[in-house]
Parts: C-alpha cells; sequence; structure tokens
C-alpha cells in the first residue's frame, strides 16, 4: 500500500508576490488558485502541476535569503519541478533560456535529464524529465 502519491505543496518566502507569480505563469504555465492577504501576509497557492503547488509567502519585513551556493541554502536547499514529457522539458528549457533564468545547460544523468533556473528571488530550482521505463530505485544512479 502506498501512503503518498506526491508532494502537495512546497512554502518559502517571496520579496514581491506579483513578480513571481507573473514568472511561474508566464514560464511554466502556472495558476494562481488561491490568494490571500491576512495579518500583514500575503499568501497563494501557485498550481504547477496536477498534484503539486508553490505555496509562496510575502511577509512584510521578511526577505528571501540572498543566493547561496549549492548546500548553503539553508533547510530547504532546491525542488525539482517534473517535466510532463521530453517535449515538455525542452520547451520549458527554452522559455527559461529566453526570460534569463537559467543558462539552459542540460545535465543527463543517464535516467533523466535536468536543467537549472533561477526564480525571480533567486532561488535557484531544476526541471526534470525522467526517461520512460527507468524504474523508481534507478533515479540516481549514473550511467
Amino acid at each position: 500500500m502506498k501512503l503518498l502519491n506526491d508532494i502537495q505543496h512546497l512554502t518559502f518566502i517571496t520579496a514581491d508576490m506579483d513578480r513571481l507569480i507573473a514568472f511561474y505563469e508566464r514560464v511554466f504555465e502556472a495558476r494562481v488558485t488561491v490568494d490571500l492577504e491576512e495579518d500583514g501576509l500575503r499568501h497563494t497557492f501557485i498550481e504547477v502541476g496536477p498534484h503539486t503547488v508553490l505555496h509562496p509567502f510575502q511577509v512584510t519585513g521578511v526577505e528571501p535569503p540572498d543566493p547561496q551556493p549549492m548546500f548553503q541554502r539553508g533547510r530547504l536547499d532546491h525542488f525539482a519541478l517534473n517535466a510532463a514529457s521530453e517535449e515538455a522539458f525542452r520547451e520549458l528549457r527554452r522559455r527559461v533560456v529566453t526570460e534569463g533564468a537559467g543558462n539552459g545547460v542540460v545535465t543527463d544523468m543517464g535516467s533523466l535529464l535536468s536543467f537549472g533556473f533561477a526564480d525571480p528571488d533567486g532561488g535557484c530550482h531544476e526541471v526534470v524529465w525522467v526517461k520512460p521505463g527507468v524504474p523508481a530505485g534507478a533515479l540516481l544512479k549514473r550511467v
């Protein structure tokens, strides 16, 4: 019996909610499903996939940390968004490069392809495409 089937949401801080929403709408065709302001903070649900939501908060007086090298970013280093197909992966790569949010360098890890992007607050994340027929246990094995 599987107990979980996905990540429902990821929560983080943004300096500018409108700018962040616009970025994810432009690049990832995301949609906002919740947008609330309460007690000095604003938070939204930005749906980026059928089961995955980004849940950023904009809090008065709280700024996201400056960009840091990998593994020096704090408790949550980065997240990876899963492309629906190889064609979607290639299109997202094109959009990220056009947006100036990444250099488009693709890493082939054998079982998956990935490229990095930076969101408007300097958060460094990834888009991955898992090659067909790869069992879950083989995802991080390099060929």
